[in-house]
């Protein structure tokens, strides 16, 4: 996605370092049997080229999940924000990359450190996202307060969707 590509506002490089920020996120891929599966991921690195990685464990469920079907999608949530990516995923154990992402919460997961023959990392390649933007709880309730006494539609923020 070039950084040109913008929707309400916002490009690419912007959802990006919203998704580092916000650093967990659930992904959701699609099993053996054609089930979509979610569970919480830590993001370990958003690149330059707005490849997203995550490290995981060579024999998951979800790597065998990325192995037989690459379709995925991340969802970020923060107070105000919700982030929605969908793209293709591959399983890598290149050990210059691990070394690269790895840190010292992931010793815990994997003993030998990112030698591990168990470490394996998941590419995630983005092809869009959609973005919500808005009011928090409580002003949201005030928002909607309102328009069901205006008889109107409450302003509830921003919605759009970036190519990646």
């Amino acid at each position: 996605m070039s950084s040109e590509d913008t929707a309400a506002g916002h490009t690419a490089a912007d959802l990006i370092k919203q998704m580092t920020s916000i650093k967990t996120c659930m992904m959701t891929t699609i099993d053996e049997n054609g089930k979509l599966v979610s569970r919480p991921m830590a993001l370990a690195q958003a690149d330059e080229d707005h490849q997203l990685w995550f490290l995981t464990r060579v024999d998951s469920e979800k790597a065998d999940d990325v192995v037989g079907n690459g379709d995925i999608n991340l969802a970020f949530v923060a107070d105000k924000t919700w982030i929605s990516v969908a793209g293709s995923a591959s399983l890598t154990t290149d050990r210059q990359k691990k070394q690269e992402l790895w840190e010292l919460g992931a010793k815990a997961y994997f003993a030998d450190g990112p030698e591990d023959p168990e470490a394996a990392l998941i590419r995630v390649d983005p092809q869009t996202a959609q973005f919500w933007e808005g009011p928090g709880k409580v002003a949201a309730l005030v928002k909607m307060t309102a328009a069901a006494v205006s008889d109107s539609a409450p302003d509830m923020g921003e919605h759009g969707r970036v190519q990646l």
